[in-house]
């Protein structure tokens, strides 16, 4: 039976593990004003992450990890369009000789965790769950409830860090000071001087990524800039 509701109402963590526990086999989608995330379930597992952002999808994963090449990914996506099944882009891959299972497992890990962090940090999300036959993916590309739990609570961390308040030191900076500034380190402080106050903010009034931000904020705190 499908069920549906608000994050707000049950949190993506208690939700994900009330379905791994209870070994649900299915789709659940979870949808943010920005993008639409589709986790396929098989016994309570993860066995893919499907996102409307392409850098999240799983060949983008594989490329930022440099386990293939772009040439790789592009024959088996090639492959993957012209299967008579729409096959898992994984399985094509290791059955290519493009990559192991490990090396999709940990791609899915890095998928799972990323989207995560994604709709942990959205404003308002919802979320529908529909239970759908076995898809029967390999034991070895899984993830199951142990490691899983381990990414939703990494997940959980690293969104609450990106709603945690930054403190500037000064309201006016010295314009000398900004001058010195690398063009990042001065869009981040320009966003931090124009109201928006935590890491979320300011990614998304700069288009620059958390990890930018986050790397960017550290400089600024040993400028004295920021507390």
């Amino acid at each position: 039976m499908p069920i549906y509701g608000d994050l707000s109402d049950l949190p993506l963590h208690l939700l994900l593990q009330a379905l791994m526990r209870a070994g649900q086999t299915g789709r659940l989608t979870l949808r943010t004003r920005l993008e639409e995330i589709t986790l396929l379930l098989d016994r309570g597992r993860i066995a893919a992450v499907v996102s409307s952002d392409a850098q999240l999808r799983l060949g983008q994963m594989l490329l930022q990890l440099g386990e293939v090449s772009e040439e790789q990914l592009e024959q088996a996506l090639a492959l993957q369009a012209v299967s008579p099944a729409h096959r898992r882009l994984g399985e094509l891959l290791v059955e290519l000789g493009f990559g192991t299972h490990q090396q999709i497992k940990r791609a899915l890990a890095n998928q799972f965790e990323e989207v995560l962090v994604r709709v942990l940090s959205a404003p308002d999300a919802s979320f529908a769950f529909v239970p759908e036959p076995a898809i029967a993916p390999r034991d070895e590309t899984v993830l199951d409830d142990a490691p899983a739990t381990k990414l939703i609570l990494n997940a959980i961390r690293r969104a609450d860090e990106l709603a945690a308040s930054i403190e500037l030191a000064t309201v006016v900076p010295d314009p000398s000071v900004l001058d010195q500034l690398a063009q990042e380190e001065r869009e981040v402080l320009l966003a931090l001087l124009e109201g928006h106050r935590t890491v979320r903010q300011v990614v998304q009034a700069t288009a620059l990524s958390p990890e930018v931000v986050r790397e960017v904020l550290e400089r600024l705190r040993a400028r004295g800039l920021v507390r």
